[in-house]
């Protein structure tokens, strides 16, 4: 037999980032003669003495050999009998990944190039090579493409700091100057009439001025051709919208100007330089056990993390982590997940909706099943009963992943849509192959899931996108950038194959009152590390928080008032009339929220709180419940409209 020291790899995904010692031992009745190990699949071996010829022996060899290596061993006896080899797999990896910059030679690049950096791992290697912060003149920024027409003429600095999947890592920083020429100059009067932010006819009389500046140029005519640079300045100024249109091309012009009359600035130097960085850090599973139950804490709370099909990893990090707020906060946690033993409820607490009611609310936490892991008969239907009587919900990632779409629909209306797909990654994040960089934008900072957080803030997780857009329905929190990672570095072509996902309008929270209950969902959460962030574990204990009906929250939804101006009409308990005409206020409101004409919503949501207080739009307590959510609309809308 064989085994490894250290016997846990010592970098990520199984990757040594390091020597490896080949333990082997065998017994044999007439004794050992030696060891010998391939590392060539068997075409020569080399021996590993053993003193003495023991009946039993061990042995051990150092490993160094990088790459993915099936290194096979055997052992000889005194006889010369060789025993049939056993192979054992040693993953080496102890180099870091390179960058560079194709589009910048000698340092220098145009003003209308690209740049994206190609990663290289040098092979044999772990590969999976992640960007995992990008730096454009020392500001972090996302890690997409650089369009140099978004960048000053001059110096500028692009460093990278990368990973592989056995996380090996290492930062470059290159330092480079850019520059521009007639033909940039003349693409970019093109790009930006096709942008409209340059007249068509303005563009015209440019190109015309530029492309007889540089017949001049060519001619050896310099003062003749800055002459004429000149007047393009003067039309740039005249007929352009002050903005970067306009001092972009102004800019380029005075830089051929003094190119041609031989006093441009001397050049600093450039060049890429690499640095040590630390990688990825490996955070192992947490030992679980069940919270003692205190019969003081407010409240109580059930994480429900069962499977029925992919399981993600996350999910013992995710219960270890809503036990560290149950402590903190003063609520009980229990646990239902038969795949945690040590810490699971003994029966399905869906059994019973008795046992359901003993919870303020119940985390779906990425409770992922294609079928679902609720049984239709004996489970769905309590739980349906729980949130009908007031229970609550709050689902984390993979719960928008849960149950076929079309299988149950009430519950995807619950979590507010289902999972379809997401972009892919690279493993040199270490424990979220699939993870990439994307910038969160806080839509609603008056819930207390998201009180704490900036209007933009930027995280690192696997992105979900759903079955549906779900604005119109719920009552987004946050939502993604898409330009912020739809050209991502990190996914695998995307920097110049955008990827395809929900046609820039992407909610990834929101919360909502539904079936009767209280309903949050927060679809990041993919990546572990989130769970000992403690801005993400606020956004979590907001949404227990609420949904627990132990804080407030305005979590009012276009959806609900709709369906309630639907049920009164048909229980007659508003007047046709009076149902007709909040149902058209409604959808102007809906509409005008959609198009982010907040202030058009307004005097909408103000109609419809004037019709519910009318006495003849029908009975009292249906008008008193129908302006109530209207005036939560519009203190929602005149919060969107104030942020």
């Amino acid at each position: 037999m064989a085994t490894l020291s250290p016997s846990a790899p010592t970098g990520q995904n199984n990757w040594y980032r390091g020597p490896v010692t080949l333990n082997v031992s065998a017994t044999d009745d007439v004794g050992i003669a030696k060891f010998q190990y391939s590392l060539n699949g068997g075409a020569a071996y080399i021996d590993v003495p053993v003193e003495g010829a023991p009946a039993s022996a061990t042995a051990s060899a150092v490993i160094t050999q990088e790459g993915n290596t099936s290194v096979r061993y055997r052992a000889v006896d005194t006889a010369g009998n060789v025993a049939a080899f056993r192979s054992i797999s040693v993953r080496i990896d102890t180099r870091a990944p390179a960058a560079s910059y194709p589009a910048i030679t000698d340092g220098h690049v145009g003003h209308v190039a690209t740049l994206i950096p190609t990663r290289t791992d040098p092979a044999p290697g772990s590969g999976g090579v992640a960007v995992l912060n990008m730096y454009l003149d020392g500001k972090l920024v996302p890690p997409l493409p650089v369009q140099t027409s978004d960048l000053s003429l001059g110096v500028h600095t692009l460093a990278v700091h990368l990973s592989d999947a056995a996380s090996n890592s290492a930062k470059y920083t290159q330092t480079f100057i850019v520059t521009t020429s007639f033909a940039d100059v003349g693409t970019l009067i093109t790009r930006f009439v096709t942008a409209g932010s340059v007249p068509a006819e303005v563009g015209a009389a440019l190109q015309a001025k530029l492309d007889q500046a540089k017949a001049l140029a060519d001619a050896g005519s310099a003062k003749q051709a800055s002459q004429v640079l000149n007047e393009f300045v003067s039309i740039a100024g005249d007929g352009i919208a002050p903005g970067s249109a306009r001092s972009t091309l102004v800019g380029d012009a005075r830089y051929l100007i003094d190119q041609l009359k031989g006093r441009l600035a001397p050049e600093p130097a450039t060049g890429l330089e690499s640095e040590p960085a630390e990688g990825p850090k490996f955070i192992p599973d947490p030992v679980l056990a069940p919270l003692p139950h205190n019969p003081d804490a407010d409240y109580n709370v059930l994480v429900f993390s069962r499977t029925t099909g992919f399981r993600h990893d996350h999910i013992p990090h995710t219960v270890a982590a809503i036990q560290k707020l149950g402590i903190a906060h003063n609520f009980n946690v229990d646990v239902y997940d038969p795949q945690l033993p040590t810490v699971t409820l003994p029966t399905s607490p869906f059994l019973s909706l008795d046992t359901l009611k003993q919870y303020d609310t119940i985390v779906f936490e990425s409770n992922v099943g294609h079928p679902g892991p609720l049984d239709p008969i004996t489970e769905q239907p309590n739980f349906e009963a729980y949130m009908h009587q007031g229970g609550g919900y709050v689902g984390i990632h993979g719960a928008a992943d849960s149950f076929e779409i079309g299988t149950w629909p009430w519950y995807g209306d619950l979590v507010g849509g289902f999972f379809t797909n997401h972009p892919s990654g690279q493993n040199g994040f270490g424990q979220c192959g699939s993870c990439i960089h994307t910038e969160v934008v806080t839509e609603d900072n008056t819930h207390p899931a998201t009180a704490h957080l900036p209007d933009r803030w930027m995280t690192v997780d696997e992105l979900y996108n759903f079955d549906r857009n779900m604005r119109a329905d719920v009552h987004t929190l946050l939502s993604l950038n898409e330009d912020s990672y739809q050209r991502s570095l990190n996914s695998g072509n995307a920097a110049t194959n955008p990827l395809r996902l929900m046609n820039g309008d992407h909610p990834i929270a929101w919360c909502q009152n539904w079936g009767g209950g209280k309903a949050f969902s927060n679809i990041l959460g993919h990546f572990r590390t989130q769970y000992y962030d403690d801005s993400f574990m606020r956004i979590i204990l907001g949404g227990i928080e609420t949904t627990a009906d132990r804080k407030g929250a305005n979590c009012s939804s276009y959806r609900e008032t709709s369906l309630l101006i639907e049920a009164d009409r048909a229980a007659g308990l508003l007047t046709a009339a009076a149902a007709d005409a909040a149902g058209a206020a409604l959808d102007t409101a809906r509409d005008s929220y959609l198009a982010r004409n907040y202030t058009t919503a307004i005097p909408a949501l103000n109609s419809i709180v004037d019709l519910a207080n009318d006495e003849a739009s029908g009975d009292a307590a249906a008008r008193s419940e129908l302006a109530r959510q209207a005036r939560e609309l519009r203190e929602w809308m005149q919060n969107l409209n104030r942020h």
